[in-house]
């Protein structure tokens, strides 16, 4: 038997992120053993994924598998995979909306959905939250088109834009927009000694929202900038949202801490240059106390942020310097800005979304095939 497998792969630049795309075939059928595989792949765990195709940071140790359709109202079926960078995890808590972009990408290049130009649409299925997702590629000469001069802060140059429509999203997780009902609930946080107020919602990826302040933050702090403290106070509100919302509060990624705070100026995290506090709604930062502040924005996180912040009673709602809807929510993130378009109704019966999209860049940046040692797979990995 031969010392190591091959696996055929593609690595995928969507938005700010990269990712390795799997072709489902090629991914053992048992979930443990997929999961021992996908750590294999990535060189996990391991401080540096020296041994493997992750680059040692929260935006690019991720999987996305994509395969055949198991529902009749979409094009194909696309799971995201985030693998853990030193602990030996695999979570497929979120959708990742950067990556969704590239999922886009990689269907038109595989011959999954036909290629239509100007345009070609596709419904594509993601399996970790049972929802639809509606992407809108560029195409040109059969082929999607990469250039363009569509700018994302965080990513260098520009591209075409893929657009990213996440309006049928809403309770992937918890089943309700607002999981607890209300905009706004409060918890005593033992690390800071006292009451605050969060905001649950739950559409794209199931996020938890609390003012910055509240945690003895400014809201512009930067990824090297946390305290040991203050990660603490980060993941207490983490996980007792998440038992809140009836889902397990150890070894979890969700729901996303967002630490809000009023539009404010600040260097970004390249130091390349200012961002102006009236470019913008209100600042984020999304902070995973497990693997660290996320350098840009998460793609799922964007389209949460911006229906809380046209929900009224939302801690988001309070901190956004606008409150019309439906608009482009402007969010200030470590490496820029996002905008993202949303818009919310209320009626007797509560809260909900008609709309909400954003657009990202993506492009293939590599194709090939990945060599693992060989643990047994080889009777389900072709």
């Amino acid at each position: 038997m031969a010392e190591q497998i091959k696996v055929p792969c593609t690595i995928m630049r969507g938005g700010t992120s990269k990712a390795v795309f799997l072709m489902r075939e090629n991914v053992p059928v048992d979930d443990a053993e997929r999961d021992r595989f996908l750590l294999a792949l990535f060189g996990s765990p391991d401080k540096r994924q020296i041994d493997g195709l992750g680059g040692a940071d929260l935006l690019t140790s991720k999987c996305a598998i994509i395969g055949p359709t198991t529902r009749p109202d979409a094009d194909f079926d696309y799971t995201f995979a985030q693998i853990g960078i030193e602990d030996a995890t695999v979570s497929y808590e979120i959708v990742c909306g950067n990556i969704s972009s590239a999922v886009g990408v990689f269907a038109i290049e595989e011959g999954l959905v036909p290629a239509v130009e100007p345009e070609t649409a596709m419904r594509v299925h993601n399996t970790n939250t049972g929802k639809i997702l509606h992407i809108i590629v560029q195409v040109v000469d059969g082929r999607p088109r990469v250039q363009g001069d569509f700018a994302i802060d965080g990513v260098p140059g520009t591209g075409a834009p893929v657009k990213l429509d996440y309006s049928d999203t809403s309770g992937g997780a918890t089943g309700h927009l607002l999981p607890t009902g209300a905009p706004r609930n409060t918890l005593h946080i033992d690390a800071v000694g006292k009451d605050i107020d969060v905001s649950i919602v739950d559409i794209g990826t199931l996020s938890v929202f609390v003012r910055a302040h509240d945690l003895n933050m400014s809201g512009v702090e930067m990824p090297n900038d946390l305290t040991r403290e203050q990660i603490e106070a980060i993941e207490e509100v983490r996980s007792r949202v998440a038992e809140m919302c009836g889902l397990p509060a150890d070894n979890t990624l969700t729901p996303f801490p967002i630490l809000v705070a009023p539009s404010q100026s600040y260097k970004t995290y390249a130091g390349d240059r200012e961002v102006a506090g009236d470019e913008m709604d209100l600042v984020a930062r999304m902070v995973v106390p497990s693997v660290g502040m996320h350098k840009a924005f998460p793609g799922g996180g964007s389209i949460c942020i911006s229906i809380a912040a046209q929900i009224a009673g939302t801690v988001v709602h309070e901190c956004s310097s606008t409150t019309a809807t439906p608009r482009d929510v402007k969010v200030g993130h470590p490496s820029g800005l996002i905008s993202i378009y949303g818009q919310t109704e209320h009626t007797s019966a509560g809260w909900s979304v008609r709309q909400v999209h954003f657009s990202r860049t993506a492009r293939r940046l590599l194709d090939g095939y990945a060599y693992i040692v060989d643990r047994g797979w080889s009777n389900t990995v072709r």
